[in-house]
């Protein structure tokens, strides 16, 4: 599926969801964004695995986007797990980025499905999540990198804004990331088993 179709099929869902897809990036945008550098890097990797659990319960159920609850996921579920997450994929995506700015680049694209594999596999350790996320964007790095940067315009007319049109722009972009996700694993229903063995 083209970049444009992921983002045809993302905008329609929003319809009617969207001021509720609006919150959720906001909260999440927030927690990450905290000046307190250690709460961030705590809270981030749950804030994280719980906004792809909601991102996927948006897409996988017709819900009006209105199950917040779904949030809290990745603090109930493996926390200790979903903070390792997020630490070492930092770090790696750090290291990576150390040697030059393009290996960083592909390291992130590589890893950029973590969350949503311990959103639907909460008993995968952090590095077997982290392996899996390597495994499925095998091939698919610049699908998801020309997807991104398919927003760049719509970012740059948020700018224009003094920048806080920007924020409007997350819901629909995070919408087609977990869209993205969905068609890459073809698993438009809830936790569909991510085999050992799958070859992607």
């Amino acid at each position: 599926m083209s970049a444009k179709e992921l983002r045809v099929q993302s905008w329609n869902r929003l319809k009617g969801t969207y001021w509720m897809v609006l919150v959720v990036t906001l909260i999440v945008g927030a927690v990450m964004g905290s000046s307190v550098a250690a709460v961030g890097l705590i809270l981030s990797g749950p804030v994280l695995v719980g906004q792809a659990s909601y991102l996927l319960d948006l897409w996988r159920t017709d819900t009006k986007g209105d199950h917040f609850e779904i949030l809290i996921n990745g603090f109930k579920e493996n926390l200790a797990n979903n903070i390792v997450a997020f630490i070492l994929r930092t770090v790696f995506v750090f290291l990576w980025t150390l040697l030059l700015i393009i290996p960083g680049i592909i390291k992130s694209l590589a890893y950029s499905q973590t969350f949503y594999i311990l959103a639907d596999h909460p008993e995968l350790s952090a590095t077997e999540a982290i392996d899996k996320s390597q495994e499925l964007m095998r091939g698919h790095k610049g699908r998801l990198f020309w997807l991104n940067l398919s927003f760049i315009g719509w970012y740059l007319l948020g700018a224009l804004a003094l920048g806080v049109g920007t924020i409007f722009v997350i819901p629909y972009h995070q919408t087609a990331l977990a869209n993205f996700y969905l068609e890459l694993t073809g698993t438009k229903t809830p936790k569909t088993v991510l085999l050992a063995d799958t070859e992607f």
